[in-house]
């Protein structure tokens, strides 16, 4: 691997380590809890993302959609392999 490549992909990795934090700060305090748990519900981690009453696809691509969002900020919010 050539050392512009080497450059490139450690100032990616700074990067990406810089947003977790900001993720991990942001959501850390008394309204990012409030929030995340509002986000929680509303994202549908709990659920299915398939409506059981009437599947529709459409629907389930969506409610996916929202419940991804959510693993998302919690994936952000691991640093170094431990939620803090």
């Amino acid at each position: 691997m050539e050392e512009v490549d080497k450059i490139k992909i450690e100032e990616n990795e700074k990067k990406r380590l810089e947003l977790k934090h900001a993720y991990f700060r942001l959501f850390k305090t008394k309204d990012g809890i409030s929030v995340l748990n509002d986000l929680e519900s509303f994202c549908g981690q709990n659920r299915t993302s398939v409506c059981e009453q009437s599947p529709n696809p459409y629907q389930t691509v969506f409610q996916e959609g929202k419940r991804r969002i959510f693993l998302r900020i919690k994936a952000m919010m691991e640093i170094e392999g431990e939620e803090k």
